[in-house]
């Protein structure tokens, strides 16, 4: 019996196509197959002010045996977030985090309902001139390099995670070799570390750096020189392992090595000469290393962002809402029938 129920509606659909040249499009998620809806199509702005309302053209039709009851825009929201901070307390370091987010905020929902008599038939079809609102809630967000900091607002923007994974990000490239040296020693001569975080750190680890809180001192005290200290060889093991071995003299290295210099400079710094680059390289050595490490996990996000020029704090945060609406257009049998392209707009 369902087959030749089918069969005799697909028949009769022919039988109106052939007739009067209109084509229907079967949905099978609203109907069982061969059944007739409505043929719908829209057209809008791309673009929308949020709070406003967005202008259409909708136009539709459907078989002579049916009859049209009422249309409806439905909509479901998205969002798309960017979160984004830049070191600004270095100089060769250029290092920005960021994180992108997108995520539906709102299901399909009903936002206007319009009754059939509003429509007008062209001669092929009826069309449908009206409007739909936006929500003033989904008004863009933007958070851009402010000039007072704003702890609240920076955790409703940014994930909890944020600062942590900055600050650690950050300190591991400053302090993994010597490709940020002078970051650091720029940051030990033009931060504000205590007498009390720097003792606290030789306390712990057993160094001895200076208690200066002036600049141009620290400047003096983080030296590098021409003279030469002392010197070093380097030996290679089976495994491939080099290790290099400082000596007082160039007479105390074993025969048949290479003897470089090492040059005078401050007790935290090793700063030799490197065949690899055929000149000097400086380096904080690995016993003073943890300390120093220590010293800039004690330096607080906000200070690592903040851009001493401007007098800001480098963080951009944008949010932007996009309305993903549908027309759909019902008959008096509750068949639905809708535009199956699907359209965004971008709301402003």
């Amino acid at each position: 019996m369902k087959k030749f129920k089918i069969f005799t509606i697909a028949a009769a659909t022919l039988s109106l196509a052939l007739a009067s040249c209109s084509v229907h499009d079967p949905f099978a998620d609203n109907m069982d197959l061969g059944q007739i809806v409505p043929t719908v199509s829209w057209e809008f702005s791309t673009v929308a002010k949020a709070g406003g309302m967005v202008k259409f053209t909708g136009k539709y039709y459907t078989s002579s045996e049916h009859r049209i009851d009422h249309s409806e825009v439905w909509a479901m929201v998205t969002r798309e977030s960017s979160a984004s901070a830049t070191c600004m307390l270095t100089t060769a370091l250029k290092y920005t985090k960021t994180v992108n987010t997108a995520d539906t905020v709102r299901n399909a929902y009903l936002i206007q309902k319009y009754d059939h008599s509003k429509a007008e038939w062209d001669g092929h079809e009826y069309v449908l001139v009206d409007s739909f609102p936006v929500s003033q809630t989904f008004v863009p967000v933007t958070w851009y390099e402010p000039e007072t900091w704003d702890q609240d607002r920076f955790d409703l923007y940014y994930p909890s995670t944020f600062q942590e994974e900055f600050k650690s990000t950050v300190i591991n490239y400053l302090t993994r070799d010597s490709v940020y040296y002078n970051d650091v020693r720029g940051i030990y001569i033009n931060y504000d570390f205590t007498p009390e975080q720097i003792a606290a750190v030789n306390a712990k680890y057993g160094v001895s750096i200076p208690l200066e809180t002036e600049s141009a001192n620290k400047s003096d005290l983080w030296f590098t020189a021409d003279e030469i200290d002392h010197y070093y060889y380097i030996t290679v093991d089976d495994a491939g392992v080099k290790v290099e071995h400082e000596i007082a003299n160039e007479s105390d290295a074993p025969s048949g090595v290479n003897v470089y210099p090492v040059y005078k400079s401050a007790p935290w710094v090793y700063s030799r000469y490197s065949d690899d680059t055929g000149g000097r390289v400086n380096a904080i050595r690995q016993a003073y290393m943890p300390a120093w490490k220590e010293l800039l996990e004690q330096i607080p996000f906000t200070d690592w962002i903040y851009n001493n020029s401007n007098k800001s704090y480098n963080v951009v945060f944008t949010r932007n809402y996009f309305l993903v609406p549908f027309f759909r257009v019902f008959d008096e049998n509750g068949k639905m029938g809708t535009d199956t392209e699907i359209k965004t707009i971008d709301l402003n």
